[in-house]
């Protein structure tokens, strides 16, 4: 028998074009996933909104985060992507948003999210599986307690309806949620980042998190950071699938 054809997914960059990260994210979503690069299409938001017929040819989509943009900044394209977050909802396509994906999506589901500097995470933190979490079909196979990466200054303050909280955290409550009803997870961290690839991004962006006399320390915390194995297998098996 023939070997199945290798999946294809497309990532929707929340990014600058020009911003190195862009491409960075992209070979991340693809190491994570186990996909060679080409099987990853880019399409970034500065240059206008998929049509869903594109969406639709993908085995699943991906959204990321923004780095130097909020999901709260009056931008046009940003604005559009909470529309493109809906359109791949409503026609079911298997998809995971992280960060800036994650508030998008629930800001367009009638969340709410704030800026709140006093609950700004940057490397690794602690999640904990709620009983649903447990049971999820992509998160079932994790620890009850497992290391993610994160970095973000905004967060959801009220969850939208029609999604299931499925991990929270110690620090910031809302982490992850999967979509009622819709192949769709989400969450707060980052699944497609290691300890090393935070590291690369804290060093891109470390000016819109910290001032410089706080650097030194804080990348020597997010180098020592911990990992969970199989976070980065939760979108390794979305793009099969496999749930």
């Amino acid at each position: 028998m023939a070997d199945s054809p290798l999946p294809r997914a497309l990532l929707v960059s929340l990014r600058e074009p020009t911003d190195p990260m862009a491409l960075h994210e992209q070979l991340c979503f693809a190491e994570a996933a186990r996909l060679p690069l080409e099987h990853i299409v880019m399409h970034s938001m500065v240059h206008g909104s998929p049509s869903r017929d594109f969406l639709q040819s993908h085995d699943a989509v991906f959204f990321g985060g923004s780095g130097a943009y909020s999901v709260l900044d009056d931008v046009d394209w940003i604005k559009a992507s909470i529309d493109v977050l809906l359109a791949v909802v409503d026609a079911r396509i298997p998809s995971w948003a992280s960060c800036f994906g994650f508030q998008g999506l629930s800001l367009a589901l009638g969340g709410e999210v704030i800026n709140d500097e006093s609950k700004a995470e940057m490397g690794a933190t602690l999640m904990t599986l709620t009983e649903t979490g447990r049971a999820d079909p992509l998160l079932a196979e994790l620890p009850d307690r497992f290391w993610v990466q994160e970095g973000h200054h905004d967060r959801v303050s009220r969850l939208p309806s029609g999604v299931t909280l499925i991990a929270t955290g110690d620090f910031v409550h809302e982490q992850a949620f999967s979509v009622d009803g819709a192949p769709f997870w989400a969450s707060q961290f980052h699944p497609e980042l290691t300890v090393a690839k935070t590291v690369d991004r804290f060093h891109h962006y470390r000016k819109f998190y910290l001032q410089d006399s706080d650097a030194p320390q804080r990348l020597a915390e997010i180098e020592a950071g911990q990992e969970t194995p199989g976070v980065t297998e939760l979108l390794a098996r979305l793009v099969r699938h496999q749930f």
